[in-house]
C-alpha cells in the first residue's frame, strides 16, 4: 500500500537520534510494538541510554519514540527508518516502535497514567496519518512458539488495519512490555477504534486499573424517588364481643357444627326444665356471632359444641 512518509509524529518534543537503524525501512508501516523502559526513566535518559547511542551492529538497540513517565515524547529513530527494537527484523521493519518508562519494578511493570495516555494518544495520531481507520490486537496462545509467530499473525492481521505486536511474541526472555500494561490492551485497542472511527466521538482518557479494564470514573445516577403508594385508611376496628347468656324459645333448637343449616347437626337442644334447677329451664352462653343460612344470626356456645340460631332464643 502506498503510504505517506514523514521522519516523526509533531507530538515529539525531544530529539535524540540513535546510530542503531535501518534507512530506509524496507516495509510500509502497519504495526505498533509498545516496548517497557525497565525503570522511571526520562525521556532525555532513555534515548541516552549506552546501548540506544552506542553504535553495535550484533547487540545494539534503539526505538522509534520515547516516552517518559510525565508523558513527553521523544524521537530515537525517524519514523522512516527502522528502529532496533523488538528482537524481530521482521517486525521492526513493519513497525513503530515505543519504550515507555515504568514506575514500578517487577512483577507488574506498571506505568503512569500520564505514560499510556501518552502511548494512547501517539498510538491514534500515527494511525490517523497513515490512513488506517481500525487497529487489531489478540491475545496470543499460550501454545504458539516464536518460530510460528508470524504464521500466527497473518490468520488474523487485517490488511486494512494497524496491528499491535509485543515483544514477549518474538523473544521468550522477555515478558516486555510487562503484565500491567497487557492487561490494559484490550480496553487501549478499543478506545483507539471509537476515536479512529468516529469523528463526533469524545476521546475517553486512560485512568489507573479497575476491576474492569480501565474507564473514566463513572458519575452518580440520578435517583428519582418513587411516589408514595397510596395508604387504605385504617378500618373502624369492631368493639370487642362481650358474651352474653341466652334461653331457648323453641321447643327444642338444633346445635350445628357450623353457623348455619348447612352444617351437620351436632345434637338438640329442648326447653324442659333442667331436673337439678327446679322449674327453672337451661341458659346457655354465647361467645360469638356470625350470620349464617337458615336464620338472621347464630351464636356460638361456650361448650364449643357448635352454633345455634338466635332467632329462637332470648338473652338472660
Amino acid at each position: 500500500m502506498s503510504q505517506p512518509i514523514r521522519s516523526k509524529s509533531p507530538m515529539s518534543t525531544v530529539e535524540i537520534l540513535s546510530p542503531n537503524r535501518n534507512s530506509p525501512r524496507n516495509q510500509p508501516i502497519r504495526r505498533l510494538t509498545p516496548h517497557c523502559v525497565a525503570g522511571n526513566l526520562t525521556v532525555e535518559a532513555t534515548l541516552s541510554l549506552k546501548h540506544f547511542l552506542t553504535y553495535d551492529a550484533k547487540n545494539g538497540s534503539s526505538t522509534n519514540y520515547a516516552i517518559g513517565g510525565d508523558g513527553r515524547i521523544g524521537l530515537g529513530v525517524a519514523e522512516t527508518d527502522r528502529a532496533w527494537t523488538s528482537s524481530s527484523r521482521t517486525n521492526d521493519q513493519e513497525a513503530i516502535t515505543f519504550e515507555i518508562a515504568n514506575n514500578t519494578g517487577a512483577p507488574d511493570w506498571r506505568m503512569t497514567d500520564a505514560a499510556i495516555n501518552s502511548w494512547l494518544n501517539l498510538a491514534v495520531e500515527i494511525c490517523k496519518f497513515y490512513g488506517y481507520t481500525k487497529v487489531g490486537y489478540k491475545e496470543k496462545p499460550a501454545n504458539i512458539t516464536i518460530d510460528q509467530i508470524e504464521t500466527w499473525i497473518k490468520t488474523w492481521a487485517k490488511s486494512d488495519e494497524m496491528i499491535v505486536t509485543l515483544h514477549y511474541w518474538f523473544d521468550a526472555k522477555k515478558e516486555c512490555p510487562g503484565p500491567y500494561f497487557i492487561r490494559q490492551l484490550p480496553w487501549l485497542v478499543g478506545e483507539m477504534n471509537k476515536r479512529l472511527s468516529d469523528p463526533s466521538y469524545k476521546p475517553e482518557a486512560f485512568v489507573g486499573e479497575g476491576s474492569t479494564p480501565p474507564t473514566t470514573i463513572p458519575k452518580p445516577p440520578i435517583l428519582i424517588p418513587e411516589p408514595p403508594k397510596p395508604v387504605d385508611p385504617p378500618k373502624p376496628s369492631e368493639p370487642s364481643f362481650k358474651e352474653y347468656m341466652v334461653r331457648i324459645t323453641a321447643n327444642s333448637l338444633n346445635i350445628r357444627k357450623g353457623p348455619g343449616t348447612n352444617f351437620a347437626i351436632v345434637r338438640t337442644l329442648t326447653d324442659k326444665p333442667n331436673p337439678n334447677l327446679g322449674s327453672t329451664k337451661d341458659a346457655y352462653t354465647i361467645v360469638e356471632e356470625k350470620d349464617g343460612l337458615g336464620a338472621r344470626r347464630w351464636g356460638r356456645l361456650k361448650s364449643g359444641i357448635g352454633w345455634i340460631s338466635l332467632d329462637y332464643t332470648k338473652k338472660v
